[in-house]
């Protein structure tokens, strides 16, 4: 069989490289039906609430803001976030968790995407779905640096009555390019395709579309003269499922009307695929043979090897500065520690303006502050460097690895340094946290434990009682002594009565 040559790839995400529908159910039904029968909800009311929900934010995937919900009270809403007891999650909890763990690649969909990068084939996906979700299954499935760049909508942002666990940034793909639609985008929309082809300078004939849906993705893939690939395989409509989502969908009552009026006016056309995959993402490789998007010039391999020299070296002195901040902060952290130790055994206290305050309270609150600031420094700033870093040598890397196959250093520590405990992925980010949470931790429950503390077997009522200088005064004060330490201005002995004093003992 004669294959055709392609060097772009265009993809549909939602149920053609991902299975979004069986994600969405998975976790939304359990969450609704829990919702439900908890609180006694009729099941239209519920259904009415949440489709207000999603048409609010213009999507489907923002359920887990309860809070927007009416038909819960304040009680209930709290009642969604609160565990049962130590070994179960809430409602709120195994809501996220089904949707994290359904989340799933359709088959062959991993190893056809490396084997076009391998190829230097140009992978660009397009999808209705908003451009958060987007990113967040971009980077929960590890597909970030697989695809060139994706067009996405724009969307409203995650919404402000949730809590926010990551940084605004901490979705954002490295190596992948995000381009953003109007939010208004619904396919079928021809020119969307045609943008695309113009921006890396394609031609139609080199291209191929892949999409799951006849109506829009391969309607849409014919208007813009792409060669079209139907993903039979996601195109499978269940009808529990498909029933459940439009009952709750998104789309308001003009989406609809629109809808049924595309359908009317194209009630009559046939449309077909050219080609058709019916199992596997694979399966384009018995059609297609793929061959790189840009030809490499070889007499530019000197040049390449000096860039990415030059990236490595920059890694190696981000990463250097890193470590010796982190260095730092454990000798500050062994440092205030010991001198913590030593007020602690000495009982050393201050008295401002009449009231107590311990030097354990102080330097713990100020030791949390210090390594806090190590912190800050070390994530916000120069790790932010060593990330560009990390994405520029990358990038040198995937483009040049076919005829350098030697340079593929970042991609090995990257592979080498995703470690996975308890099936928790231990990325930079987190063991950030795991390196400077602990420490902040000992020193606020120091902090903590400051007060209640007492010195020398009295109670801390009794502390507070004795020796108490006048109001007004600052005092330093080591309580292992049973005299405060005088203020030689407050002394209301002069020297002459000392000196009487010790005569009179004499006789």
């Amino acid at each position: 069989m004669n294959q055709l040559i392609k060097t772009c790839v265009v993809t549909d995400l939602d149920d053609t490289v991902w299975d979004w529908l069986g994600m969405w159910y998975n976790s939304f039904n359990p969450y609704f039906n829990a919702l439900k029968e908890k609180f006694n909800i009729p099941d239209t009311e519920l259904k009415k609430d949440f489709k207000k929900l999603h048409q609010k934010y213009n999507t489907t995937e923002v359920s887990f803001a309860f809070n927007e919900l009416i038909t819960l009270s304040d009680d209930q809403k709290a009642e969604i976030s609160r565990k049962p007891n130590v070994f179960t999650k809430s409602i709120h909890h195994q809501y996220n968790s089904n949707k994290k763990n359904n989340l799933a690649l359709h088959p062959g969909v991993l190893s056809t995407l490396k084997e076009l990068k391998e190829r230097g084939v140009l992978i660009v996906g397009f999808t209705e779905s908003n451009a958060f979700f987007t990113k967040y299954r971009l980077k929960h499935l590890g597909l970030d640096g697989f695809f060139d760049c994706i067009y996405t909508p724009l969307d409203t942002g995650v919404p402000s009555s949730t809590l926010q666990y990551n940084d605004k940034d901490y979705w954002e793909p490295e190596l992948t390019e995000i381009r953003y639609l109007p939010k208004s985008t619904k396919k079928p929309n021809s020119e969307i395709l045609e943008i695309i082809l113009r921006d890396f300078k394609v031609k139609p004939n080199n291209a191929i579309y892949i999409g799951d849906k006849i109506d829009r993705d391969i309607r849409m893939a014919k208007d813009a003269g792409i060669t079209s690939v139907y993903a039979k395989y996601g195109s499978a409509v269940d009808g529990e499922k498909y029933a459940l989502l439009t009952s709750v969908t998104h789309w308001s009552d003009e989406d609809v009307a629109r809808e049924k009026e595309f359908a009317e006016k194209h009630k009559n056309d046939i449309i077909s695929a050219e080609y058709t995959i019916e199992k596997s993402f694979e399966e384009i490789f018995d059609f297609f043979n793929f061959a790189p998007h840009h030809k490499l010039d070889k007499d530019l391999i000197p040049h390449v090897l000096t860039m990415w020299t030059q990236s490595v070296s920059v890694q190696q002195h981000f990463n250097d500065i890193a470590l010796r901040i982190r260095n730092l902060t454990l000798t500050a952290f062994t440092f205030i520690i010991a001198a913590l130790g030593y007020v602690v055994k000495e009982n050393i206290a201050f008295y401002i303006f009449g009231i107590e305050v311990k030097a354990l309270t102080v330097f713990s609150i100020l030791g949390a502050v210090i390594i806090a600031m190590f912190f800050f420094m070390d994530k916000f700033w120069y790790h932010r460097f060593l990330r560009g870093a990390v994405s520029h040598a990358l990038m040198i890397e995937n483009k040049w690895k076919k005829l350098i196959p030697e340079i593929r250093l970042s991609s090995k520590i990257g592979e080498a340094s995703n470690l996975k405990i308890m099936r928790m992925s231990l990325q930079s980010n987190r063991r950030f946290l795991l390196f400077y949470i602990p420490l902040i931790f000992i020193f606020l429950l120091l902090f903590s434990s400051s007060f209640f503390i007492s010195y020398n077997g009295k109670n801390e009522k009794d502390n507070l009682k004795s020796s108490r200088p006048d109001s007004g005064s600052i005092l330093f004060k080591n309580k292992k002594y049973e005299k405060p330490i005088r203020n030689i201005n407050n002394e209301n002995d002069t020297l002459n009565q000392i000196i009487l004093k010790k005569s009179a003992k004499k006789k």
